[in-house]
């Protein structure tokens, strides 16, 4: 693991940086954007990042030397009560993503754990999030379950796509 990785939680002024890295994760992904797609994303990403950063939202990013190599963001949602979230506080994992030559490196495990030592203070007592096939051994080794194949998804269509 490297030792000159810092971990901070983003701040508005890093709302440039949550983008590039929302799209880098998303090409990733979706084997690459349409140009309808990256307009969309263009355009919801920024007003997004400004209305939750601080509420709802957090973005932990790790830098070596001033460069962000790395993010996760926790999207918190409160529910009602279910035996896997008594309290009702949950969080949605997502856009687990370390730049290209930064890699295998123990970096978005650094995160990981920043992130599940911040939702415990808090009171979250469940994390959810839909793991890649690169992901899904950290998550393992982090102590995340498969919940096995249920998980779905019904995509409404509108105008904006």
């Amino acid at each position: 693991m490297n030792e000159n990785i810092t971990v901070r939680t983003a701040e508005l002024s890093d709302i440039d940086t949550l983008v590039k890295f929302r799209f880098l994760y998303q090409s990733d992904a979706e084997g690459g954007l349409t140009d309808m797609q990256k307009e969309c994303l263009s355009k919801q990403l920024p007003e997004y990042f400004r209305r939750h950063i601080g509420k709802d939202f957090t973005a932990y990013l790790a830098e070596l030397n001033g460069e962000v190599v790395a993010t996760v963001f926790m999207v918190r949602l409160e529910k009602p009560a279910s035996v896997h979230f008594l309290n009702g506080k949950t969080c949605y994992l997502m856009n687990v993503y370390t730049a290209e030559g930064h890699r295998r490196q123990g970096i978005a495990s650094m995160l990981l754990d920043r992130l599940i030592s911040d939702a415990r203070s808090e009171g979250i007592t469940c994390i959810d999030l839909s793991a890649t096939a690169m992901g899904k051994p950290v998550y393992l080794k982090k102590g995340f379950i498969e919940r096995g194949n249920t998980e779905m998804r019904l995509e409404i269509k509108n105008s904006a796509g």
